[in-house]
């Protein structure tokens, strides 16, 4: 049995990352490979000296929003009740490689034997998450014939020339490249002259009832209906579409709190659920609410009723919305994404998800031909 190599984010407390390092890996187990994910952990921490500078630095940022860091401080046994579900989350689901690696140097010395590498899913290829590092354009593989993409995504629409060379010098020989988004894929096509798949997200290659088989029968079954709420970013305007929301429609609000905004919001239940949990809650809601990528992915994959929202201008450098803006097209639903609007739609109508379904069933065969030549091509 051929063995593959996936480099990837897969061991982040992020629900998405460490869900879609799974997908990709269960997708090409049952495709007849042995599946693993390279250990490769940045590390982004900071030294005493550059901590204690740091803080000094946002001394002023701690005073002004000391009600946030405040509400982060009282619940950190919240949070350590979340992390244990992502370790045992992690150690029963995502398999990986024996030695671990903290940077993209220690690749370069030691490389990982496989027949064939995978830079996966989730932001591998943007510029400004974890400042890029090297290692997700596999610069360690030597061979490059055994060199694919599945999925990453750029995320950005705009490259600064550096970044446009480091792409051009280190993923021009790879045998098949792919994106996540369109828009990365048209971004990559003109730098490198060359095609570049669109394909999806790995989540979405596992239908609905595979997913179910990684709830645990401890996961709470709420037989209450509600709206699903999960904020990575900050924006009031979201929350107060989230009240109206439960107002029209008479349904209670349970978060999975990011934020300290539903932190401290003493009228919503919170759950600090693992990924396990973060499936079961979305698979039962009645409406989801979020800004997350995956969060959207999934109710997709659930077929929920959803509204998607974004965390930042369109105009910041480092905006990801492309991300959600794509997918939603992708499925005929950008009327899901909110805005910085605060009414809610007087006519809130179900998603006609038999026409999404069957779009979801075109682009996952696709996607799946995509990855099938990539993983022949790869272990050749």
């Amino acid at each position: 049995m051929k063995k593959i190599g996936i480099i990837t984010y897969h061991n982040h407390n992020n629900y998405g990352t460490m869900l879609q390092a799974y997908a990709l890996q269960t997708v090409i187990d049952d495709l007849g490979y042995e599946a693993e994910n390279i250990n490769f952990i940045p590390d982004t921490s900071l030294s005493k000296k550059e901590l204690f500078f740091l803080r000094i630095k946002r001394l002023s940022v701690y005073v002004l929003e000391r009600k946030k860091y405040i509400t982060l401080h009282n619940n950190q046994k919240n949070f350590d009740v979340r992390n244990k579900e992502f370790a045992e989350f992690y150690q029963s689901n995502i398999k990986t490689g024996k030695v671990y690696y903290k940077n993209s140097d220690e690749l370069m010395n030691n490389p990982p034997v496989y027949d064939g590498y995978v830079v996966g899913s989730d932001q591998t290829w943007n510029p400004y998450a974890s400042n890029g590092p090297l290692a997700f354009l596999l610069p360690f593989v030597s061979e490059s014939k055994k060199k694919g993409s599945y999925a990453p995504s750029v995320a950005v629409a705009t490259l600064t020339d550096e970044q446009k060379e480091r792409f051009i010098k280190y993923l021009s020989d790879f045998s098949c490249l792919s994106c996540r988004e369109e828009e990365g894929s048209e971004l990559l096509e003109k730098v490198l002259n060359r095609e570049v798949t669109t394909v999806l997200d790995p989540t979405f290659l596992l239908s609905k009832d595979k997913w179910t088989e990684v709830f645990r029968d401890s996961d709470s079954n709420n037989n209450e209906k509600y709206i699903l709420t999960y904020f990575l970013g900050e924006k009031k305007e979201h929350r107060y579409f989230l009240k109206e929301l439960s107002k029209k429609t008479g349904l209670k609000i349970v978060s999975i709190p990011a934020s300290y905004l539903e932190m401290r919001d003493k009228e919503v239940d919170k759950e600090w659920v693992g990924p396990s949990g973060f499936l079961q809650l979305i698979k039962n809601a009645e409406i989801v609410c979020t800004d997350s990528f995956h969060g959207t992915a999934l109710s997709i994959v659930f077929n929920k009723n959803f509204y998607s929202f974004c965390k930042t201008a369109d105009s910041t450098q480092t905006s990801e919305n492309s991300r959600l803006y794509n997918v939603l097209n992708q499925f005929e639903l950008s009327d899901r994404m909110i805005g910085l609007q605060t009414e809610v739609p007087d006519n809130l109508e179900s998603i006609d998800y038999e026409k999404v379904n069957k779009i979801l069933e075109k682009r996952k065969e696709e996607s799946m031909d995509y990855l099938t030549n990539m993983l022949r091509k790869i272990t050749e």
